[in-house]
């Protein structure tokens, strides 16, 4: 009798022993896991590049010294643009803005609050440039249907024929053009401004990732002065560039 109890509780010990080792294999099995699953997501996490967002903003027009004398007044325009570059400097995308006419006098200075800001989205490694032309007009009738053609479809980035390198094109104005062109105008305008005064031009390079990271804002201030009919003219305009 008392070697079978014994027995009943040989045999109880070994199935609790047995649970007891069952249990601790399961309890290591799942720390392993969880661990295996914590690593696999490490390895899996990737940097991902972001694109950046660079807006032109017109700050200021000052007239110093104007080109019309004789009426004491210039009737100006000022188009603006950005244009994406790819590596083989052919153009990407463009967004582009014209002001004017306006009638300005010597002294005058016109201010941010009548320009519209253009945005247009670059890559990490993408090149831009940014280009200004100032234009002392002749005809103002054309000159306002310009203005007017330029800002109704400028302000959207459009991606034009990949036959358009802007290489090809050696000035400010001519880069502009090729802009204007690449978001869907023809060479009409370039026509039209080539009848008109250039009082100065102007681009001025971003390659975002040579730039400095903690810097957001990049003034810009253009002295535009020369002389036409042996009228002087001088203008200083303000603008800036800013990374978000």
């Amino acid at each position: 009798m008392k070697v079978y109890l014994f027995s009943i509780q040989q045999n109880h010990f070994r199935s609790l022993l047995g649970l007891l080792l069952i249990g601790i294999s399961l309890a290591f099995t799942s720390c392993k896991s969880s661990k295996a699953v914590v690593n696999n997501t490490q390895t899996q996490t990737v940097a991902v590049k972001q694109d950046k967002f660079v807006e032109i903003s017109i700050k200021s027009i000052e007239a110093l010294d104007l080109e019309e004398d004789l009426s004491f007044a210039d009737e100006i325009t000022l188009t603006y643009s950005l244009t994406l570059l790819d590596d083989n400097k052919k153009i990407m995308k463009a967004v582009n803005a014209s002001w004017g006419v306006e009638s300005i006098k010597k002294g005058e200075i016109i201010k941010g609050d009548k320009f519209k800001k253009l945005e247009i989205q670059v890559p990490e490694q993408g090149k831009l440039l940014s280009s200004v032309i100032l234009m002392e007009i002749d005809d103002y009738q054309k000159a306002v249907s310009t203005v007017k053609k330029i800002n109704e479809l400028g302000g959207l980035a459009k991606i034009p024929a990949t036959i358009i390198n802007i290489a090809e094109y050696e000035t400010p104005l001519a880069v502009v053009f090729a802009s204007l062109q690449a978001a869907g105008y023809g060479l009409k305008i370039a026509e039209q401004y080539d009848k008109d005064d250039l009082l100065g031009q102007s681009s001025f390079e971003l390659k975002l990732d040579s730039l400095n990271p903690t810097q957001k804002i990049y003034p810009v201030v253009l002295n535009f002065e020369g002389e036409h009919f042996k009228n002087t003219f001088r203008y200083k305009i303000n603008y800036e560039l800013k990374i978000r």
